[in-house]
């Protein structure tokens, strides 16, 4: 069974105090319009920040095939697959080879539409093929992907707290807003999380609000959850006119290939719950 919950164990150093998430959507990896070299550099850059690590919530890969009529076309895979009998074991291949060659630690990967079509039509896997390949969680279309940081103390190591980022791949689009809309009416029923993440519609967008919640002496407490659509990296508006991406044909406008940026500080604040940990807690924010 896939659990909804994956949990991973980051120990931050003692002196920085911080590591940082990427989360990525819609890269369509195999797809001929996705640019290796400019994803590459991308997490190479990322790679020199604190503990960096990544997780994709969906359309890792592109799977578009002939079945498809909606969306096939002959050029719109990569040209090491094209003419193969087993093009999907190169697909497989492909998508291995650009998720490893940077060297991300990259801790789950799920499913999007063109996974779950894939699979609806062909009765094959391929997440959890490449979760194998990757060496991560496999994860949902939705759930958590929540952290347990940990800050070294002398020779030991203390939990500071859990910081939870809740996903879903997403349904929702909206030239203006972006699928802000219907991904804040999702995320709503869902409880203690700090970062609400989102993708399918292309688009890459932060929003911020406010939340409270009770403390211990009686107050109310107020902290930060950020709603983020993820963005894309695949270039949906060719620059040979005589080859029409299906995002084009469909009227959706050019996006820019981009994901954000979660930075998690661990940041004393006095007095604390433990003599160990004196007041250590999370902050939180997200860049694009």
């Amino acid at each position: 069974m896939t659990p909804r919950v994956t949990t991973v164990d980051v120990t931050v150093d003692a002196d920085l105090k911080e590591f940082c998430i990427t989360p990525l959507s819609d890269l369509h990896i195999e797809s001929r319009d996705f640019g290796n070299d400019e994803f590459q550099a991308f997490l190479r850059k990322r790679n020199t920040l604190p503990g960096h690590r990544a997780f994709i919530i969906g359309d890792a890969m592109d799977l578009v095939v002939p079945v498809d009529m909606k969306r096939w076309t002959a050029s719109c895979q990569d040209q090491r697959i094209s003419g193969r009998d087993d093009w999907l074991n190169e697909a497989l291949d492909i998508a291995t080879e650009r998720l490893t060659e940077s060297g991300t630690q990259i801790d789950l990967i799920g499913p999007g539409n063109h996974e779950l079509e894939f699979r609806k039509r062909h009765g094959f896997d391929t997440t959890s093929v490449l979760a194998h390949s990757l060496g991560c969680a496999r994860g949902g279309y939705s759930g958590y992907m929540q952290y347990r940081v940990k800050l070294p103390i002398g020779k030991k190591t203390a939990t500071v707290g859990m910081f939870r980022i809740a996903y879903h791949h997403g349904a929702w689009g909206g030239r203006l807003v972006k699928g802000f809309g219907g991904a804040r009416d999702w995320f709503r029923c869902f409880d203690s999380w700090n970062i609400a993440v989102y993708g399918h519609n292309h688009q890459s967008t932060v929003h911020r609000e406010t939340k409270l919640r009770p403390a211990q002496n009686g107050s109310l407490c107020e902290y930060p959850v950020y709603y983020v659509c993820c963005g894309a990296w695949v270039e949906s508006y060719t620059q040979d006119a005589a080859r029409t991406h299906y995002s084009e044909r469909a009227g959706h406008m050019p996006t820019s290939r981009q994901s954000p940026l979660i930075r998690v500080r661990v940041t004393n604040h006095g007095g604390g719950h433990t003599k160990t940990l004196r007041g250590q807690q999370l902050q939180y924010t997200v860049e694009m």
